[in-house]
């Protein structure tokens, strides 16, 4: 992991390393005047602090994003290209997008400066009685997992760190839409320990792998078992494709942000609907929620062809179904259309 500076200390950014040596030779090297920041809204309290200090050591205009920042795909393009903007410096998250970005992107993953030894050694009664422990982490931590992975083996426990595959750009690193470093080892563990801040990583290793998910959150300083939450998504889940299986009128919600732009997926979907007799309508949404769909009353269930996490987390937000592409062909096609096919995909992950 990169070095803290001196000046990060001062600051007062004791959670996360933002690399700033590194952004400053970065605009320096590529000679840029104005540039775009972003940052997931939990480390936007920091966003100001970094806007002073980058002005103030490179001599830039810098413009702070405003808008929520949900991951890797969600890199601010249009608006950086709007604003005539030079560079984005995009924290908290790695490489995504598969296309060369204009303006060009730097990606600073910001490291966690928490300790995880503490809640790794309050999980360790929660994994037992497994003995073969598959250990991933979000970015902020992966570099931790090494030593994760020592005290459970001092625990007793054998640990296998995910590898690095899809979309990530380290070893046992997973996203909420990407969780390939799970599924590369879910054959050799019995359970897993997710290290991240809340649930949403850890349900995502929990529906696509199957197996029993740990979360060691360091952010609470806690260790818990999520096979509850699990139930009650799959239960949503189950009963959005029943809703699907009647429903007479399709939305097919194609989104717009540069990682989630899946017209081909959508146009899958909407030939799928109408060889089964059903009216279909395509939509465009740069945000997705319920007030930007509650003007579309005739549609019956809403398919989300843009991130899956979507349906997945927010479905209890909607006043109708919201479904991935994967339960629609469920839904349609029942157990055999989707027969053979990874868990991931049905769901719309891949």
């Amino acid at each position: 992991m990169p070095n803290r500076s001196v000046l990060e200390y001062s600051l007062g950014f004791e959670v996360y390393n933002f690399e700033l040596d590194k952004v400053f030779r970065e605009i320096a090297g590529r000679r840029a005047r104005r540039v775009l920041i972003q940052l997931p809204d939990g480390m936007k309290v920091h966003a100001l602090e970094l806007a002073r200090e980058i002005e103030s050591k490179c001599g830039v205009e810098v413009i702070v994003s405003a808008d929520p920042c949900y991951g890797g795909c969600d890199v601010a393009l249009d608006e950086a290209r709007r604003l005539s903007v030079d560079l984005i410096i995009h924290f908290g998250h790695t490489p995504f997008l598969k296309v060369e970005e204009s303006p060009p992107v730097i990606y600073i993953p910001a490291f966690s400066e928490l300790p995880v030894a503490g809640v790794v050694e309050k999980a360790v009664m929660l994994l037992r009685p497994h003995r073969v422990v598959g250990l991933v982490s979000t970015v902020q931590h992966v570099h931790k997992l090494g030593e994760a992975k020592r005290i459970l083996e001092d625990r007793g426990f054998k640990v296998v760190i995910g590898g690095r595959c899809g979309r990530v750009a380290f070893d046992g690193q997973v996203l909420g839409c990407d969780v390939c470093a799970a599924l590369s080892v879910m054959g050799d563990v019995d359970v897993f320990l997710v290290i991240a801040g809340g649930d949403f990583h850890a349900l995502g290793v929990a529906l696509s792998t199957g197996k029993p998910v740990v979360v060691a959150d360091p952010y609470r300083g806690e260790a818990r078992d999520i096979s509850k939450l699990l139930k009650r998504t799959l239960s949503l889940r189950w009963s959005c494709i029943a809703k699907a299986r009647d429903a007479e009128v399709f939305g097919v919600v194609v989104g717009v942000k540069p990682g989630q732009a899946m017209i081909e997926a959508a146009l899958k979907a909407r030939k799928l609907i109408l060889s089964y007799g059903k009216r279909c309508y395509l939509i465009a949404a740069r945000e997705f929620s319920p007030e930007v769909l509650y003007p579309f009353e005739d549609v019956d269930v809403f398919v989300i062809a843009a991130c899956p996490r979507i349906a997945v987390d927010d479905a209890h937000r909607f006043r109708k179904p919201v479904i991935t592409i994967g339960e629609l062909r469920l839904a349609l096609e029942g157990f055999e259309g989707v027969s053979g096919l990874p868990i991931p995909t049905i769901l719309g992950w891949s």
